[in-house]
């Protein structure tokens, strides 16, 4: 590789180093990502300091010869267009028979050359001879078990890494997205979405836009019963019957359609050839499926630290939770006592009073979230989990449990212990607004708030007329990308209001409607503006948060039921029965319910049945493909015998 090849190239991610990192680490960084991946066991990318001296040689830029990205794009399996045939894996051998290849440049989406970046970073190795950092003698490490980015991360010295965004590009996608005011009323356009961002954030906008448009049906029937004149026993159970349908059905058509999107984007089977995490750590054997060498971690260590660590923490937080709500509770009694409702002028002084706790336990709820998120991504990271699917179902499992105490249980326990539907209205009415105000300024307003802050200061330091680099306006005036954990979070907590108790509550559905339409052009801005851009992920589906969602769905059965027996009203509409009777109803009713759900969820596919001709059609041209390839070994075994 020429040394001008190594300066003269479009960079695609950027590399930070901390204040702390040596120079002569930051060169054997440089000297690792563009080394020969044949002969010194490299990268074999391109690499350069960014030429801002704001950078201060702390940023490296990185790139990739178009031969090395085809050649990641083979090794990722990543499936590109055939000729005049469906998606296959991409091979360098066969290029010419892909789409664009005339134009090899635009053969491959930038999202998907940063990705094959990205995985040649987390994946490079220091040499075979090497044993300590250079400009760090005492750090010491083994070439086989530790990775470059690992040992880097354990001394501290990565400040940031990221990829690149495309201005040009980005302002097409966010024309059609945020800025055309058809934008509004328009379903976005998911398949840009993912040529950017990648298939892992595609599915959370898909996701958010199919459940905002499910709320419209339940959203307008609540509308229209809460001004009806019929009794409250019909219209809970009209609403109640509706939801336990509607949500079940929504949620079998989104894995319906989950499984279209993965198969337009090649995503469907990746399951079956997923590689192991980049951080997953353990003694280098050989795997039995790859026949190659890859770290294994003992069963014995990972459960230690599963039952041992992990689950007794979360047992303290939801100790925690339970204090908080306990604490909330006695102070909303005192509350209660010293300001009573009554005829007086004073009767919006005392309502706002009474309000008072509800709204600071409101308040208080979004900052233990925060931290509760934390402690889950600490201890999944601490489990070692050697897939990315695994990591994430146990990190979700952790987040749904959380989520679930701290957000659900004071409404529990205010409506089937206490059975006091004013505290619960109350305290729902609290929870949703202030979580809707809450995200809007932490997550949007303010980080844009603080990136024009930082894009201003950048512009004020600058004494020439030099434009600030790219790299250097992204990482100073962009946060950075979190993953999508937190905005399914978001979503998995309003979805809990809306299926446990928007029969009895129907407002709820209303809100929430009013909230996401706003939401999903609002988060559109968040990633295209606030945050930097994340690497593609490759994804077919949303993840363990549909099991959440179903189990919430299946939860709402048994809740809404419950509150609906519990009203004072519909029990006078049953007056005639004793209580047994009366218990046994209710009973009977939620198991129809659920025999109801559990026959949709058996009646509609979980894939289209064109999907799953396409996927017996591909098996079986790869059948006849192997058989051809056999029987012509066979031929040419037969005719070199034949000259013997």
């Amino acid at each position: 590789m020429s040394s001008r090849e190594n300066e003269d190239f479009e960079p695609l991610v950027v590399l930070q180093f901390s204040s702390s990192t040596p120079p002569a680490t930051k060169e054997w960084v440089i000297k690792r990502l563009t080394a020969n991946p044949n002969d010194d066991q490299g990268a074999g990318l391109l690499a350069r300091y960014d030429t801002d001296p704001e950078s201060d040689k702390r940023v490296i830029l990185i790139g990739a010869t178009l031969s090395r990205l085809l050649i990641g794009a083979e090794e990722l399996r990543i499936k590109k267009r055939y000729k005049n045939k469906g998606l296959t894996e991409f091979l360098v051998s066969d290029t010419d028979h892909f789409e664009n290849s005339e134009n090899p440049e635009n053969l491959l989406l930038k999202s998907e050359k940063q990705r094959i970046i990205w995985e040649e970073i987390q994946n490079l190795h220091p040499m075979i001879h090497e044993h300590t950092v250079p400009g760090v003698p005492t750090k010491s490490f083994s070439s086989k078990n530790d990775t470059i980015l690992n040992i880097l991360h354990s001394l501290d010295f990565i400040g940031n890494i990221f990829p690149l965004h495309d201005k040009e590009e980005l302002k097409l996608l966010e024309h059609t997205w945020i800025k055309s005011v058809r934008s509004i009323s328009k379903p976005q356009d998911i398949n840009k979405i993912r040529d950017y961002f990648g298939e892992n954030v595609a599915f959370y906008f898909a996701f958010l836009e199919f459940y905002t448009y499910a709320l419209v049906p339940p959203a307008l029937l609540g509308l229209l019963i809460s001004f009806s004149s019929s009794s409250d026993f019909f219209k809970y159970s009209s609403l109640c019957i509706f939801n336990v349908i509607w949500w079940t059905i929504v949620m079998e058509l989104w894995k319906n359609y989950t499984n279209k999107l993965a198969h337009q984007w090649g995503t469907l089977d990746i399951e079956i050839f997923e590689r192991p995490r980049s951080l997953y750590y353990g003694d280098p054997q050989l795997s039995p499926i790859t026949n190659t060498e890859e770290p294994q971690y003992p069963l014995w260590k990972h459960l230690l630290k599963k039952y041992l660590v992990s689950y007794p923490l979360m047992l303290v937080c939801v100790a925690i939770s339970l204090i908080m709500y306990f604490t909330y509770c006695g102070i909303q009694q005192s509350t209660d006592e010293k300001y009573p409702f009554d005829d007086s002028v004073l009767f919006i002084h005392a309502k706002s009073m009474r309000m008072a706790p509800s709204l600071g336990y409101s308040l208080l709820i979004g900052p233990v979230n925060l931290a509760y998120k934390r402690l889950a991504t600490f201890l999944t990271d601490l489990e070692n989990h050697r897939l990315q699917s695994s990591y994430e179902n146990n990190l979700t499992s952790k987040l749904f449990i959380f989520f679930f105490i701290n957000c659900f249980v004071g409404l529990f326990y205010q409506a089937f212990f206490n059975a006091n539907f004013a505290n619960v209205t109350q305290l729902l009415t609290s929870m949703v607004i202030v979580n809707a105000i809450l995200l809007k300024f932490t997550e949007q307003i303010i980080p844009y708030l603080w990136k024009l802050q930082k894009k201003k200061q950048l512009i004020e330091k600058r004494s020439d007329d030099a434009q600030v680099s790219s790299a250097v306006r992204q990482l100073k005036t962009l946060t950075p990308f979190q993953g999508t954990y937190g905005d399914y979070v978001t979503i998995f907590e309003q979805y809990g209001y809306v299926a446990l108790f928007s029969a009895v509550f129907p407002w709820v559905t209303i809100c929430a409607l009013v909230n996401n339409l706003f939401e999903l052009r609002g988060d559109a801005f968040k990633y295209c503006h606030v945050y930097q851009r994340p690497f593609a992920q490759q994804s077919w589906n949303i993840g363990s948060w549909h099991y959440a969602f179903d189990i919430l769905s299946s939860i709402a059965i048994v809740t809404n039921t419950a509150l609906i027996a519990m009203q004072p009203t519909v029990r006078e509409y049953f007056s005639s029965y004793t209580d047994v009777e009366y218990i046994l109803i209710f009973v009977a009713a939620e198991h129809v319910l659920l025999a109801i759900k559990f026959f949709i969820d058996f009646a509609i596919p979980d894939v289209p049945y064109e999907v799953e001709i396409e996927r017996v059609k591909a098996l079986y041209e790869s059948n006849q493909a192997l058989r051809r390839q056999r029987a012509n070994k066979a031929l040419q075994a037969e005719k070199s015998i034949v000259r013997l």
